[in-house]
């Protein structure tokens, strides 16, 4: 079950993003499921030499979900939330490819300059799904609400006035954002890593245009 809310397009279309509750964090599927996400994570992470993987200076991994990716999208894409997702973006799911992915930041690191995820005129929305409580310590996403709306150069972007967010995710919330909204990663000041996993949705006309 969604909390749903009548201003969820609005809210999303005037900030470039919004935050949904769910009662996934009681789900037991969905915990049996963030379990075996972990004990994966946790063998890959504590036993191999990261130094050698793309993003290690930065401290932030693109993440393949795996076979677990699917388990996750068939939990959490049920009917209530497609209906949601459908309302929200204004398309049916099936015009879409996704692509599962996600982001990892190593502990004490993370911090990224704002940028967008690709061209500002293609068509993408990223949907993430917190397995874990992400707060101001163990390096949440900052995002500038509404600069989505106005195509600018980075150098226009960094002297404009900023409405900075730093999202504050609990276990079973789930992000949808645009694209092209500009976002950072910050620093993850714990002795953990941070976890954060994605579905990303591109429109099937533009699956060879993938950024």
């Amino acid at each position: 079950m969604y909390i749903k809310k009548l201003d969820n397009k609005k809210t999303f279309e005037k900030d470039g993003f919004i935050l949904l509750n769910t009662n996934l964090n009681s789900d037991m599927n969905f915990n049996h499921i963030v379990n075996e996400i972990y004990t994966e994570l946790d063998h890959l992470v504590y036993n191999k030499d990261l130094k050698s993987y793309g993003g290690y200076i930065m401290g932030n991994f693109g993440i393949n979900q795996g076979p677990l990716g699917k388990k996750l999208f068939s939990l959490v894409f049920n009917e209530d939330f497609v209906t949601i997702f459908e309302n929200i973006i204004g398309k049916k799911i099936d015009k879409f490819c996704i692509n599962f992915g996600g982001n990892l930041t190593l502990p004490n690191k993370g911090f990224q300059h704002f940028h967008m995820d690709g061209d500002f005129k293609k068509e993408m929305y990223l949907v993430s799904i917190a397995t874990e409580d992400i707060n101001l310590m163990n390096g949440p996403t900052e995002v500038c609400a509404g600069s989505h709306i106005k195509k600018l150069s980075f150098w226009k972007f960094f002297f404009s006035k900023k409405n900075k967010k730093k999202l504050i995710i609990n276990k079973g919330q789930i992000l949808i954002r645009k694209h092209n909204l500009w976002h950072r990663g910050t620093i993850n000041k714990t002795n953990k890593y941070r976890l954060l996993l994605s579905f990303i949705f591109i429109p099937i006309d533009r699956k060879n245009q993938l950024v």
